[in-house]
């Protein structure tokens, strides 16, 4: 596979992380959002947690956006698939 596109933004606690990669001409998306959490060791102070992830193909992105609930999370999806549809 052959990452295309990698994306991070970070809302106040929150930051959301989206890979777009090529796979035999299809395009393979990651999503992830990660909250920062008081960490367990005392050396740091905070460490971020993966509180939702999805994988899936451009072509179940009808079926998959649904699923998503996060707002924020589905619009840097849609503006990162208009990123990548200008650069075909």
């Amino acid at each position: 596979m052959d990452e295309i596109l990698s994306d991070r933004k970070n809302k106040g606690n929150v930051t959301y992380r989206i890979v777009v990669s090529e796979d035999s001409g299809r395009i393979f998306i990651e999503l992830e959002k990660l909250m920062k959490v008081r960490a367990k060791e005392s050396e740091k102070k905070t460490t971020k947690k993966v509180v939702y992830q999805q994988s899936f193909f451009k072509d179940e992105f009808d079926r998959v956006k649904n699923e998503i609930e996060d707002p924020i999370l589905l619009q840097i999806c849609v503006d990162t698939l208009l990123k990548v549809k200008k650069y075909d």
